[in-house]
């Protein structure tokens, strides 16, 4: 018998923690089914209550999922070049000339070396290997397919950092012309609205009606900017002490749902994901429900993944995959009727590709379409702000030549 320890979520969705004995990892999670509990992280050994994290300093501005697709891309050309996992991280670990990876291929070379699966090496390091990173490095293991399974996980990375690069890059144009507009405002708000109400009372004159409403909401902050800071500073804890806890990241994660287009992208994210889990555990030779047990926790959004968990509970009643996603609205319509069609082939994995390749490409455009909306709506409140700003000392330099020449 062996003791693993595992994290996961009751049936009232709230996190527990504890351990339990079994022969195998399998066995591990029927057990906990069992207890009602869906085991989010499993590792063999450990003390009830306390599962093993690997953590070591990562210093300012490393970026962990490049550090995850640098060690990938290492590990593969190794592994696939024909040495054995042992063998290629422990030729890592001593080629490796980054501090970070090198620390993290050390550690990973000691757990694997104690007996642990590179899947389980990985889990020690949350931050670094996602759940979904780590459910399909334990899929490839399981199966014997290792290295076609990186290349996917690889392709898949390097598409997701390509896509964040590419949004980062949209965003800094409008990121700068808010910028800009905030400090031309100070300036107008905090220098040069002041001095012309000095200038207009000495000549016994008054500011424009937008002019003294300017120069009242600049009096405000300053003399009220420690209540201003002092509210923002609340909301943020208060947001995220609410989201820390398990209804609040629920509750919150299903709300982003609902916000215009980021909310289109969060769902095409999710079918993404999930579609290339599910097709590379599928294609790997895992069967429906284990596929469906390691992908359950792949995702980050609460809401999903319980409306997930809801649909593998219908498959092992004996519901196919299709009906149990449209039950739970897991996926589209479109996406329904091309599993309908894997499942009618029994070519599931196939089904799957097609589906991530259609929601990829509906999340491309959806990015598109909201660097365009940001960078829109940030050009024209930049505009806006320092139209009326102008506007506001254009009418005191009239109304103060107005007044010199009477």
């Amino acid at each position: 018998m062996v003791k693993f320890t595992y994290k996961g979520l009751n049936v009232s969705m709230k996190m527990v923690t504890g351990s339990v004995d079994a022969n195998d990892r399998k066995s591990a999670i029927m057990m906990l089914k069992a207890q009602g509990i869906n085991a989010t992280s499993l590792t063999e050994g450990g003390t009830a209550g306390a599962g093993k994290k690997n953590t070591f300093s990562l210093s300012m501005g490393t970026n962990k999922s490049k550090m995850a697709l640098n060690f990938l891309q290492k590990f593969l050309q190794l592994h696939a070049g024909g040495l054995a996992v042992g063998d290629a991280i422990k030729v890592m670990r001593m080629r490796l000339k980054n501090p970070q990876e090198k620390v993290l291929a050390e550690t990973v070379h000691k757990d694997v070396c104690e007996g642990k699966t590179i899947a389980a090496a990985m889990r020690g390091f949350p931050d670094i290997f996602n759940e979904n990173t780590v459910c399909m490095i334990e899929a490839g293991e399981k199966t014997g397919n290792l290295v076609p399974v990186i290349r996917n996980l690889i392709d898949f990375l390097e598409t997701k950092q390509a896509i964040k690069k590419k949004f980062i890059a949209g965003m800094a144009y409008p990121a700068m012309v808010c910028l800009i507009g905030f400090v031309v405002s100070l300036i107008f708000l905090f220098f040069v609205m002041p001095r012309l109400q000095k200038m207009l009372s000495s000549l016994g004159g008054e500011l424009p009606t937008i002019a003294q409403c300017l120069v009242v909401a600049s009096d405000f902050a300053l003399n009220y900017w420690w209540a201003i800071l002092g509210s923002v500073v609340v909301i943020i804890i208060g947001f995220f002490a609410y989201k820390s806890t398990t209804n609040g990241k629920f509750n919150i994660d299903k709300w982003s749902l609902d916000i215009p287009i980021i909310g289109l992208i969060i769902k095409e994210n999710f079918y993404c994901q999930t579609a290339n889990l599910l097709s590379t555990l599928l294609g790997s030779g895992i069967n429906t429900t284990e596929s469906m047990t390691l992908a359950e926790s792949a995702s980050e959004n609460l809401y999903f993944r319980k409306r997930f968990i809801d649909s593998k509970k219908m498959v092992l009643d004996g519901v196919s995959m299709t009906m149990s996603f449209e039950k739970n609205a897991i996926f589209p319509d479109l996406g329904l009727d091309l599993l309908a069609v894997g499942e009618n082939t029994g070519d599931l994995a196939s089904s799957f590709r097609e589906v991530f390749k259609i929601y990829h490409t509906a999340l491309l455009e959806h990015l598109n379409m909201l660097t365009t909306a940001v960078t829109a709506i940030a050009m024209g409140t930049a505009f806006a702000m320092v139209g009326v700003l102008a506007l506001s000392v254009i009418m005191s330099v009239l109304k103060m030549t107005s007044s010199m020449a009477i």
